[in-house]
């Protein structure tokens, strides 16, 4: 959830990455040519071999406890320089899994034990922070194909209960396209509690000394079913339309939309469109006590509680690149919608950061943090997703600049 420095780092990592890319298939694509070229209007059922990663990993050489390389040659360029930094460095940590829609290439998880005191895997479950963001934007535009809502819906017909709140006609025009792509000029709830919420509640996030495990659970329990009224209450930081400004707050209300829309929680709602079809058997949404990743020294569990669709997802390395395939395959959403998706304004798509042909998102909690990148690779798709302990960014750092195909 806290993005803004990890999104300065990897823009700049990334963007190094880029000029030194030798990929010719790599420069002038539209973003959403990423997606799988045979994608047709309606979407099918997710192909099994796609979401069979479990029996793909069994089928690679263990190499060294739950480092797992394969030894197809014409994998083994790229494998040998990861293979190089993992196998034995002790400075990288956390679970990691590389892999091209047909194969997985490296998976591993290392030098960081979960709670029982056991060696983390790629099966280990994490917070995986924003990156649960990609998941709601999905969420939203499979209503859009349904017929349930429209990307022009502004917030006053949305909830016109609040319209007798202060700054309700400063906010009611923000379009729900306005949200997935943060500019909606909306503080945060979370990183701008002070501008958000005022003196009052905003300063128990971080108090005198900063940000504890009682100051946040505390936090939290104030702004308890708060927030939506609050963006009412609150003049906003910006005009809508604007300029970027990556705030929680807007996929918070994209949440409340979907629960609004559907008659349904956005648990329900999230778990039916996106874990069932994606065989994402490891994965919860508004869950606590079932990450098995252990926290790093001064970090502690999130309330996900109210950190509905901006960043209360947990998951695994192996959950999240079937939910990479199934996205990127077009199985999940039409032709039209993957567009939508990977439309970047300023940057910014539907949840996911899109530079070039790179699509990727990060996220970041108090206690972990995950990064999920789809880059090209040999005309193909190649899935690099990495979770970890929050502010160790050893394993990105060395991992992402090797990628320069």
């Amino acid at each position: 959830m806290r993005t803004r420095l990890i999104r300065r780092t990897f823009c700049l990592m990334l963007a190094l990455m880029m000029m030194a890319a030798s990929l010719t298939s790599c420069s002038g694509k539209d973003p959403a040519a990423i997606t799988s070229e045979t994608t047709e209007e309606t979407t099918a059922s997710v192909p099994r071999e796609l979401l069979e990663v479990e029996e793909q990993i069994k089928k690679l050489d263990n190499v060294q406890g739950n480092i797992w390389f394969n030894e197809d040659e014409k994998y083994q360029s790229l494998i040998k320089l990861v293979r190089s930094q993992i196998k034995g460095n002790e400075n990288i940590k956390g679970s990691i899994i590389i892999a091209t829609d047909d194969d997985v290439l490296i998976a591993s998880g290392t030098n960081m034990l979960d709670r029982d005191g056991n060696e983390v895997s790629p099966y280990t479950v994490y917070e995986i922070g924003s990156c649960t963001k990609s998941m709601t934007a999905l969420c939203i535009l499979k209503l859009v194909e349904e017929g349930k809502l429209s990307l022009t819906d502004t917030l006053g017909g949305l909830f016109p209960e609040y319209s007798s709140c202060a700054y309700y006609e400063e906010v009611k025009g923000v379009t729900v396209s306005n949200l997935l792509h943060m500019r909606s000029g909306i503080r945060d709830y979370l990183n701008d509690p002070l501008g958000f919420w005022g003196d009052e509640i905003g300063s128990i996030l971080h108090g005198d000394t900063g940000a504890t495990a009682a100051s946040s659970k505390a936090f939290f329990e104030k702004i308890k079913g708060k927030i939506v009224e609050q963006v009412f209450s609150r003049k906003p930081g910006c005009e809508k339309d604007t300029k970027y400004e990556y705030s929680n707050t807007n996929y918070v209300l994209l949440a409340e939309i979907i629960e609004k829309k559907t008659g349904k929680t956005y648990k329900e709602f999230i778990e039916e469109t996106v874990f069932k079809p994606c065989n994402m058997t490891s994965t919860s949404s508004m869950s606590s006590g079932d990450v098995q990743a252990s926290l790093p020294k001064g970090g502690w569990y999130l309330n996900n509680d109210e950190a509905k669709g901006d960043g209360d997802v947990h998951s695994s390395v192996v959950d999240m690149l079937k939910y990479d395939r199934a996205v990127f395959g077009g199985y999940l959403l039409k032709e039209e919608s993957m567009k939508e998706l990977l439309k970047p304004i300023d940057g910014y798509a539907c949840g996911w950061e899109v530079q070039g042909s790179t699509v990727n998102h990060a996220g970041s909690t108090a206690g972990f943090y995950t990064f999920n990148f789809i880059f090209e690779y040999n005309g193909k798709k190649l899935y690099v997703i990495m979770c970890a302990h929050s502010g160790d960014y050893t394993m990105p750092q060395v991992i992402i600049p090797l990628l320069k195909f």
